[in-house]
């Protein structure tokens, strides 16, 4: 036999470090988890709202980082979404930060202006998605879905 390791010795440190990098990945993988996606409840997807109103976007967010750092809206003509995950801001839409309403409550409520290019007031469809800070996931941002409505 060689001086150094036997081969039953070298399976067994292969297997602590196997099982080393597994645990990892996976405290990693529910810290990543642990990171509660904010849920978008009203308008539902696809309403169709009426030219100049004021509905109230509301979402619901139980993660603890969505009452340390808030809740942002973005409303957007596009879908697309840049390398954060975050919709693609366009002309006509917004961004604003939300207001808290209750423990896990949220909600945005647009002003009530009057020209052209305000998204209340250009007739077309139009999505909106919600995010909170949280720099345990990649680009920091947790997303709700993507929900879309009409203004006519």
């Amino acid at each position: 036999m060689e001086a150094g390791i036997s081969t039953r010795g070298r399976a067994i440190v292969l297997a602590l470090v196997a099982a080393v990098l597994a645990s990892s990945l996976l405290l990693a993988g529910a810290q990543a988890a642990g990171a509660a996606s904010p849920q978008l409840l009203a308008p539902g997807n696809g309403k169709v709202l009426a030219r100049g109103s004021q509905p109230v976007f509301k979402a619901r967010d139980t993660d603890p980082n969505s009452r340390k750092y808030s809740v942002y809206i973005t409303i957007s003509r596009s879908k697309k979404r840049d390398k954060r995950g975050d919709l693609k801001r366009t002309r006509v839409g917004t961004f604003a930060s939300m207001d808290r309403k209750g423990k896990f409550g949220f909600t945005y409520k647009p002003e009530a202006y009057t020209f052209d290019t305000w998204f209340m007031q250009a007739p077309g469809k139009y999505y909106w998605q919600v995010f909170h800070i949280d720099c345990r996931v990649k680009g920091c941002h947790v997303h709700s879905k993507i929900r879309s409505f009409t203004v006519r």
